[in-house]
């Protein structure tokens, strides 16, 4: 059975960080935090209607000793300069 996420995040504007990345050669994985938040998430439990994604470097150990890696930090970098430079999402 599939459960439904509190915090569902825009499914075209996701498909659109992943085409960037793919487009761009920028190395990505997908992975869902079901009980994690964020700024997005507020705002669409608060009735804003808004387009909201969420991407950042690969962690281990959140909110604790956090450690990831410089080519993870890069990737980021560089999927959100192909963002800021593309289209807006519809």
């Amino acid at each position: 059975m599939c459960k439904r996420l509190k915090w569902s995040y825009h499914y075209g504007l996701t498909r659109h960080l992943i085409s960037l990345a793919q487009t761009n050669a920028i190395d990505y994985k997908v992975d869902i935090y079901p009980y994690y938040g964020s700024d997005a998430s507020a705002a669409i439990s608060a009735g804003h209607d808004v387009k909201h994604a969420l991407f950042g470097p690969g962690i281990e150990a959140s909110h604790s000793y956090e450690r990831t890696h410089t080519d993870s930090l890069q990737a980021a970098a560089a999927l959100l300069y192909a963002y800021v430079l593309s289209s807006m999402v519809s």
